[in-house]
């Protein structure tokens, strides 16, 4: 590694001396209104990631990203696949609205259930596509709807060009730590006319492919000299299998004529993941890194003399994007008008169905060896059930959603200058689960979801100074009938360089379908113990206020700071405890678990709205020219959660660190060479509540270092090389408590579900992420 860094440093030399461009000042946004404007008249606090800022350190996901900006927190959580989650505000990622090209994105179900979310945030244009990446922190529900209550994330891809271009980019991260895995990716895109000033073409690809990492925690000793091993688990426990992800997609743009435009898009997208059993080297034990594959001994299992099958997931996990859209823009004399249809489909191949409730009591039967099948051996009754019960069936899991959007833009003239935004927009979803209907022995059931919007937004400038924007949207659902959520806004100039703007606007989130089913939801260990939904949930919603301040000085420096406040109401969480539908005789509350009540399963959890919660923070960022080579960029986000009702009223809402800041000093050292220092730092974040001390307890703080380089080799050729984690930050490091219980002497690890154990192990940190590494990258244009 050290090689790797002087090599950095000794990269060819160029004969002059480059000044630092200064950014943008006129920098234009559109996500905030739908029209464009300067990002310091926005009435939003939002922020912009160009391309070139992508295309210089690793940009798998959406978290690589967004995870250096202010109000957003890409470490709260890691799936069974190592895929994390953006949380915004203090929300987490099922509260971020993505959009790309202004189009969602969005699941209206839960397709990735058993911890598997975060793969919603893997399936983006390649980055040689991206033209920026547009972020609201912040609802904004009365332009964009439903999910848009933390914040929008609008990935806005590079326009169709009159004259052919073209761009290739292959890269990959080599690990020091060899615990970790390498990876590797190649993307491209390139773009130009088939007919000369009317029909130009877009094309767009990217193939990614992972390594199996699997780091190790260090070994621990117990006060009477006994060595006890930790095995680190997946996702959150910092293993993580090979994988390979693909993209590609296409544009095609049509000019009718002088006013109007119609463009094609379609992009497919898929990860597939390797579910092959993992042995571990000290126990022997035999795990599946992202569920229990399919076989008859997973099935032929019991606890306590009753049969426990598990089952539910096949040799691969793939999941699966396709995305269309058609989009007429026109240019009239009145106004600017765009009309869409798009459509997206997302699907979680590899899960097979558990076994039914006829199918368990049939397996009892064979399990124990009675009725019919007394006298048999053992090994015929499992031979009899593998024939009976495998292969299990596949269990559809698919999201598809129809949105038609259509929207009018008109300046006039009226006391002032106005832009008017009127529009609407219809949804017509469809959820696909094989586990619906279990319940009543019919799975395979299909849930809907309709809604209906009218939005009007108005910007007024009365004054040359004061711009005011205010608007209301309308949105009539299928099962929860209207909502209004409405907004106000102002910005005010007050001069050349200083701006103050702040605001009210109001977030709206409906319940995933998956979540209003009445019914079976889903399954916990490994296939053995049911979920089910609860149609009586209520939409969450908010209130969000906010007042910044932003100065744009000379020679770009630039400084702003932004207090929110969110009044969040009706917040969807787990309740206490309820009994099943039977047996209250179908009086709510109840949970819905059919003919499962056979089997015992008598009282459950579900989810209800039960919490308030008051979310505060403030976040600033800037910029500052040190001199024409020297560059100083940061900012900082502090973020305070309360939860004001419920069962855990008085604590955090999410383990969103409340403290975050992130830096980078930049040098153009020569002309076609420049350096990156970049700094993070993570502080109090919370870990949980202590029930015996009455307080929070939170992880351990750290900061990340990274030293990145760009290379200008020639004009079509561009070198990028970063170290990440410089410092080489170990996160797998923990504490250990050790508690005799049973008065022995003797300090029992236990582990698996329901096992209490002597040896209590703390983390130091939530996510276990790479030590230091070295990613290189290579651009080429034409």
């Amino acid at each position: 590694m050290a090689a790797a860094i002087a090599a950095l440093i000794a990269l060819p030399a160029a004969s002059a001396v480059d000044k630092l461009a200064p950014p943008q000042l006129e920098e234009i946004v559109v996500t905030a209104t739908g029209f464009e404007q300067k990002i310091t008249n926005a009435p939003a606090s939002i922020s912009v990631i160009s391309q070139e800022e992508i295309l210089t350190r690793p940009n798998v996901n959406l978290l690589d990203i967004l995870k250096y900006q202010e109000g957003i927190d890409i470490g709260t959580t890691r799936d069974k696949t190592g895929q994390g989650s953006v949380s915004m505000r203090g929300l987490t990622g099922e509260y971020t609205l993505l959009l790309i090209d202004g189009k969602r994105q969005n699941n209206h179900g839960d397709i990735y259930p058993n911890n598997f979310g975060g793969n919603a945030f893997g399936h983006l244009p390649p980055a040689q596509a991206i033209e920026r990446v547009e972020v609201i922190r912040g609802p904004a529900s009365t332009l964009y709807g439903a999910d848009a209550l933390g914040g929008v994330v609008n990935v806005i891809t590079r326009k169709t060009t009159d004259a052919w271009f073209g761009s290739v980019n292959v890269s990959g991260t080599v690990q020091e730590n060899s615990q970790f895995g390498n990876d590797y990716k190649g993307q491209f895109a390139a773009s130009g006319p088939l007919v000369k000033d009317r029909l130009m073409l877009a094309l767009r690809g990217s193939y990614y492919e992972t390594e199996a990492s699997s780091p190790e925690f260090a070994d621990v000793v117990d006060p009477n000299g006994t060595v006890h091993v930790r095995s680190l688990g997946f996702g959150g426990g910092g293993k993580t299998v090979e994988s390979e992800s693909e993209e590609y997609g296409a544009t095609l743009t049509w000019v009718l004529d002088d006013r109007q435009t119609l463009r094609f898009d379609y992009d497919r997208s898929s990860q597939v993941y390797d579910n092959t059993p993992v042995i571990d080297p000290d126990s022997g034990e035999i795990s599946y890194p992202l569920g229990t594959k399919d076989s008859i001994e997973a099935l032929w299992q019991a606890r306590g003399g009753q049969v426990n099958p598990r089952a539910g997931y096949a040799a691969d996990q793939e999941f699966t994007r396709d995305w269309w859209s058609i989009t007429h823009q026109g240019e009239w004399g009145f106004g600017n008008s765009q009309v869409s249809l798009s459509y997206v489909d997302t699907a979680n191949e590899g899960r097979t169905l558990p076994l039914t409730v006829d199918e368990r009591l049939l397996l009892q039967n064979l399990y124990d060896g009675s009725g019919d099948y007394a006298g048999m051996s053992e090994s015929e009754r499992k031979a009899l059930a593998e024939a009976t019960f495998l292969p299990r069936p596949d269990r559809p899991l698919e999201s598809s959603q129809y949105t038609l959007d259509a929207r009018l833009d008109i300046p006039l003239e009226a006391a002032g200058r106005h832009m008017l935004v009127v529009g609407t927009q219809v949804i017509d979803g469809e959820l696909k689960d094989g586990v619906f209907g279990m319940e009543s022995g019919r799975p395979g059931g299909i849930q809907d979801q309709e809604m209906v919007a009218l939005f009007v937004e108005d910007s007024w400038t009365p004054i040359e100074p004061l711009t005011i924007t205010a608007g209301v949207r309308y949105d009539d659902h299928d099962v929860f009938g209207s909502q209004l959520s409405p907004r106000l806004y102002g910005v005010y100039s007050l001069s050349d360089t200083w701006t103050v703007k702040g605001g009210v606007s109001t977030g709206y989130k409906t319940p995933q379908t998956t979540d209003l089913y009445d019914g079976i939801t889903g399954f916990g260990g490994q296939g053995t113990s049911p979920f089910a939904g609860n149609p009586e949930l209520e939409p969450e919603t908010s209130v969000n206020s906010e007042i910044a301040l932003y100065w744009d000085g000379v020679d770009g420096h630039n400084f702003n700071i932004t207090y929110f406040d969110t009044q969040f109401e009706d917040k969807i969480a787990s309740g206490d405890t309820i009994l099943s539908c039977e047996a209250t005789g179908g009086a709510r509350p109840c949970v819905n678990l059919g003919q499962y009540d056979a089997l015992g399963y008598t009282t459950y959890s579900q989810k209800i709205n039960i919490d308030e919660v008051d979310i505060q923070g403030i976040e600033t960022a800037g910029r500052y020219m040190i001199s024409d080579r020297w560059s100083l960029r940061g900012n900082y986000t502090w973020t305070d959660s309360e939860q004001l009702s419920g069962p855990e009223a008085g604590r955090p809402l999410t383990n969103t660190a409340e403290h975050m800041a992130n830096a980078s000093l930049e040098w153009q050292a020569l002309d076609q060479l420049s350096f990156t220092l970049q700094a993070e730092l993570r502080s109090d974040r919370y870990r949980g509540w202590d029930e015996n001390l009455g307080r929070a307890l939170y992880y351990e703080n750290y900061q990340v270092w990274n030293l990145g380089a760009r290379y200008q080799f020639s004009e079509n050729i561009t070198f990028f090389a970063r170290v990440n984690n410089l410092l080489d930050e170990d996160f797998t490091t923990y504490t250990t408590d050790f508690v005799d219980l049973d008065g022995d002497g003797v300090y029992t690890l236990a582990t698996g579900r329901g096992a209490v154990s002597e040896v209590i192990f703390n983390d130091d940190y939530n996510v276990k992420d790479a030590g230091r590494n070295l990613w290189l990258s290579v651009q080429m244009t034409f």
